[in-house]
């Protein structure tokens, strides 16, 4: 196991990044939220009327659930690992047997999917909220560390390693979190685009 000993290279960098970013977000325009750690700008809220303009529909009904038809095609329609071509297979077929109601159908199980997928939107967005606190509270963590590996640094007196071991460590682990998050912060739009290409396909049917 490697032994971190030294303020080596890679720290150094890291730290110099992280600690000429800090005071940057604190000057010039404030931001809206100063935790949110996305580029993606943040938007709590995605109304239906954002994105439909059809028929009308409950988003609170419940008996849609009774149907094992429109059960299934809501749970294809929100689970965004289904490939949207298959949920259009699966909607094409609903149509074509010229079942009763199946229009209606169609209807209720997008308008139990378009609640669930923003349900998830919005765990998401909680979740990166948290995130970013919690990215906040490191980096601080940081700075302070940092400060005291360093506070006592004399020439040709030895730094204290285990100060210098714990700053290491975190930077790394704060460096690593920054470049995964980049991959969540896509997930909001993502589902967004999903919900696009429902209203899509629905427009296209109906």
């Amino acid at each position: 196991m490697r032994q971190f000993t030294r303020f080596d290279a890679y720290s150094a960098a890291m730290a110099a990044a992280l600690f000429a970013a800090l005071p940057a977000q604190g000057a010039g325009r404030p931001r809206a939220d100063p935790d949110w750690p996305c580029q993606q700008t943040k938007v709590v809220e995605f109304p239906l009327a954002s994105v439909w303009d059809g028929p009308p529909l409950d988003l609170d009904a419940s008996d849609w659930r009774d149907d094992p038809e429109t059960a299934a095609l809501a749970a294809q329609m929100s689970q965004r690992r289904v490939p949207i071509g298959d949920v259009k297979t699966s909607l094409g077929k609903l149509l074509a047997a010229n079942a009763p109601a199946a229009g209606e159908k169609v209807k209720q199980a997008f308008a139990a999917a378009f609640g669930d997928l923003v349900r998830q939107r919005a765990d998401i967005l909680t979740g990166l909220d948290r995130y970013g606190r919690n990215m906040h509270e490191m980096a601080e963590r940081i700075r302070a560390e940092n400060e005291t590996a360093h506070k006592d640094e004399t020439p040709g007196v030895a730094t204290d390693d285990v100060a210098l071991q714990k700053l290491q460590w975190d930077l790394r682990i704060y460096d690593d979190r920054r470049r995964t998050v980049h991959y969540v912060c896509e997930a909001p739009q993502a589902i967004e685009a999903r919900i696009g290409a429902l209203v899509k396909l629905l427009r296209a049917a109906l």
